[in-house]
This record gives C-alpha cells, structure tokens and sequence, in this order.
C-alpha cells in the first residue's frame, strides 16, 4: 500500500491512457533507477509544446499546465509524422512524445512538428517489494473459450502513417457487422493512444484491442517473435464467438516491426487476407508490388488515396486491384466478400454471412 502521502500524490496525478490498466494500489514507493520499457513513471510538467494535453484512462484529453504531475509510462516512439525517441538511460529530464502518455528521448522531429513537451520524471512506481511496476504486469488475460472456431483473419497494412489504415479498419468492421458476422479489431503495433480504439468501438466493432492490453506501451524495437505471441495473446483474449479478426499494423510497410512481421513466414500464413490502405497512387502500387513479392495478393485498396476518384482511377488501372472509397464501403453489398478475398489466392472464400 502507498503511503498516505504518496497515495494522496498519485490520486492527484493526471493518468495516461497507457496506464489505464495499472492497479495503483499496488504501488508503494519511487525509486531513481534507470527506466526500461514499460515502466511507470511519475513525472512533472515543465513547459509545453506539441502535446498540450494528455489522453486519460477514459479517452478525455485533459489540459496540462507546467507544474502538472502525470503518470506515464515509458517508451520509445517511431513516428515519422512527429518524432523518433528512445527509452532515456536515466531519469533525468526528457520528453513526453504522445498525448497517451509516453515518456521518452527524443533523437528527431518532423520539421513541421513543434517541440515536445517538457517533463521531468519524479521517479518510477514500485510495488511492496521495490519491483518496479511495468504495464507487463498488467496485460490482459485470456478469456475462457467455451468453445473453438477459427475466425477469418484479415491485415490492415499501410503506406504511412496517415493512409487511413485506422478508418479502413472501422469500415470494414461495419461492413462484417452489416453481412451478419462479429468482427474483432486488434491494433498490433504503434504508439499509445486511444484514438484508434476509439474509433473501432464507435463504429460498433466489439471486442476491440491493442498492444497496451498485452503490457507494451509501444512496440518499437519489439521482437517479431514477441509481437506474434502478443497477436495469439489477444486473439485468445477475443474468445471464440467472433467472425472475423482485423489486425491493424502501423506506419507505413518499410518501418521496422511492420516489414519484420510481413517477412516472417509464420506471421504471413495466420492471415487469410490483406487490405492495403494508400496515401496516392504511387505508394499504392508499391505497396501492392511489396506485398506481392511476399506472396500476398491485396483483396482491395482503400485510404486517404480514395478521397480523389481520379487517384484511386489511376490506381485501380495500374495496379489491377479493387479500389474501396467510404462510399463504396457503405454502399456494396458483395463489398465484403471482395475484402474477404484470400491472400493465398484469387478465388473468394465466400465467408460473408448473408446480409
């Protein structure tokens, strides 16, 4: 148990959506050891910059003000719309470079993003034992199947950061849902933050998960052999009652984890199928020539790439793949069994359930 104290200090902190798992009452003190990965961290505002408000528990962004204690936790980010950071080897003062709370050094910017916001950590959590709490401790546990069916399991995958991966997930969910069948969204890999989640859930996709239900606050530098057991962890926390399994992995195919995962042989035979989502029609038909050349055949295109019916034309003509704007989502009602096309081959696998 916390001291009435520090209990009094903690319970005063703004939390970050990353934490949102962590059972506080098995905090007991701080310590100054240098953080890993994971670890909790109470920190202090010290002036603002690019994220002037932090993503609580609940999906509320709360204004933060210097002087503002947080809880955190660290991590490192790869992200090359905003910053690339790494886990500090001290606590000395650093930078929180996500609004879901990660505490991090950072190494680059993108010229058009503004300094990180300022904090210094005041120490990291640790339990009765003075083990220091980590979101591993946290991750979620399987749910107990009554009994097993094996789910269509489809790819989200991108051409950057803001293709439009995530809002091709929430369409292709209620398409499932519009076809008769329950989907699952697991967003696999990234940054903290309960944007996409968010999403998932308000276009009815239900259960919903993302790296930070299996204890990661990020994923970058995560072993392959780590994320696919993060994948069966998650999979295994959806139960046995759903359909259909959308995986979401971030940034673009040429970051780190995301190229790891698509070049491992064990990753690639879980899917069924593989939806890109593109930025233009060049990256489009990259994307589709690099997922070909690992043996995937996209079922459909879709991303910010549709928003320009003559993009996503010149797309379609060169790539020769089926193009999905939101309106085709919304509208096709032999949508779904397009987008549920094999990844192994070109026949559909006629899985939809009739509307």
């Amino acid at each position: 148990m916390l001291d009435t104290k520090l209990s009094r200090r903690i319970s005063l902190a703004k939390r970050a959506f990353v934490t949102r798992r962590v059972e506080l009452t098995r905090a007991a003190s701080l310590t100054n050891t240098a953080p890993s990965a994971g670890d909790l961290c109470l920190a202090r505002i010290d002036s603002l910059g690019h994220h002037s408000r932090l993503e609580l528990p609940t999906g509320r962004r709360a204004y933060l003000n210097p002087g503002d204690e947080v809880l955190l936790a660290f991590g490192a980010r790869y992200a090359t719309d905003q910053f690339h950071s790494i886990v500090p080897s001290s606590l000395a003062p650093c930078q929180m470079v996500a609004a879901g709370g990660i505490a991090s050094k950072m190494i680059t910017r993108h010229a058009k993003t503004r300094v990180p916001t300022q904090i210094t950590p005041i120490g990291l959590l640790t339990d009765a034992v003075g083990g220091i709490l980590n979101l591993h401790d946290f991750s979620i546990e399987p749910a107990k199947v009554l009994h097993r069916k094996d789910p269509h399991i489809m790819c989200v995958v991108g051409s950057s950061m803001n293709a439009g991966k995530t809002t091709t997930v929430a369409e292709l969910g209620r398409m499932a849902l519009r076809g008769g069948l329950r989907p699952c969204a697991i967003k696999l890999t990234g940054t903290g933050s309960g944007g996409d989640l968010w999403k998932y859930i308000d276009s009815g996709i239900d259960p919903v998960f993302d790296f930070t239900d299996g204890g990661y606050a990020t994923t970058v530098d995560v072993a392959i052999p780590d994320l696919e057991d993060l994948l069966t962890k998650l999979m295994a926390a959806a139960g046995s009652e759903v359909d259909l399994v959308i995986i979401e992995i971030a940034d673009g195919l040429y970051q780190k984890e995301t190229a790891g995962l698509l070049a491992s042989p064990g990753f690639r035979a879980r899917l069924d199928s593989v939806v890109f989502a593109a930025s233009d029609p060049m990256s489009g038909m990259a994307g589709v020539q690099y997922l070909r050349e690992l043996g995937l055949e996209p079922s459909a295109v879709s991303g910010a790439v549709t928003a320009s019916p003559l993009a996503a034309q010149e797309l379609a003509e060169t790539s020769g793949v089926e193009i999905f704007s939101l309106e085709r989502m919304l509208k096709d009602d032999n949508g779904l069994n397009i987008c549920l096309r094999s990844a192994h081959a070109t026949e559909s696998l006629g899985f939809a359930k009739s509307a």
